[in-house]
């Protein structure tokens, strides 16, 4: 059997502060401790690493953000409109 876990092995494990770790065990959000009372707390290094990986397989990567631009929908013909209507009304000097 491998030696029992502490909460500092398991903050320095899941990068996360001991107040984060500790507000996550009294919203029922981390595995129960196996051992200890008060500040003395243990959990078994197994059932935190079948947590970990729960918590891997619940997470859904998202896409990264497009670097394109969001193509304009508009027709070809209606930006050409557009244009001719701003190239009229800036050689009449409207």
């Amino acid at each position: 059997m491998r030696k029992l876990m502490t909460r500092k092995e398991i903050c320095a494990l899941l990068c996360i502060e001991y107040g984060k770790l500790n507000k996550m065990m009294n919203a029922d959000e981390f595995i129960p401790s196996v051992y200890g009372k008060g500040k003395k707390l243990a959990f078994c290094p197994d059932a935190v690493e079948a947590w970990i990986k729960s918590r891997q397989q619940m997470v859904t990567p998202t896409p990264a953000p497009s670097k394109q631009k969001k193509r304009d929908k508009k027709s070809f013909d209606e930006r050409q409109a557009v244009a001719d209507a701003v190239i009229q009304r800036h050689a009449t000097g409207r």
